[in-house]
């Protein structure tokens, strides 16, 4: 500190407002530079509250729609199966040479629901076809909801990736 008290001692006047000056400004860009910080976390959560929202809405009409007895809108007894339907949109999206392997798992949960999943695995995809991939999943009628993606770029070629997509439904138990 005396060191710095001595230094700016030995500086002429203009010298001395130009250092503070410098500083003033490096003070000004670092809480600039937080204050972005923040405000861009508080978007990334925010996003992230308007998720859990959603899904939580979600289940809430599915939960509803269970004790009135009435089957859950994304489990209507005339629905083709899950696996049916992720094949279909699989196949439309990224095309059947792709798809390395499909494999459906089931299992109870709480409540009088089961789940019913359905893990795809995709060879050679590019970014693209995953991205297209999911926007069909989301946009089918009923929707796919993916819970799990995974992506393992080959190492031989950076463009294409060998994807896993888990799928899962939530419906009234039989």
């Amino acid at each position: 500190m005396r060191r710095l008290a001595a230094w700016l001692a030995a500086l002429s006047a203009r010298e001395r407002t130009l250092v503070a000056a410098a500083a003033t400004a490096a003070a000004l860009a670092l809480v600039a530079r937080g204050a972005l910080a923040v405000r861009d976390d508080l978007a990334t959560l925010g996003a992230r509250v308007a998720g859990h929202e959603r899904e939580l809405a979600a289940v809430r009409r599915a939960a509803a729609a269970l004790r009135r007895g009435a089957p859950a809108a994304s489990g209507a007894a005339d629905a083709p199966a899950l696996l049916a339907r992720l094949e279909a949109a699989a196949a439309d999206a990224v095309g059947r040479e792709r798809i390395a392997n499909m494999t459906p798992a089931a299992g109870p949960v709480a409540d009088g629901l089961a789940e019913e999943r359905v893990t795809l695995g995709l060879r050679g995809a590019s970014l693209g076809d995953t991205v297209r991939l999911l926007h069909r999943l989301e946009t089918a009628d009923p929707p796919l909801h993916a819970v799990r993606l995974e992506l393992r770029k080959h190492p031989d070629d950076p463009g294409h990736f060998d994807a896993t997509v888990e799928v899962a439904e939530l419906h009234a138990a039989p």
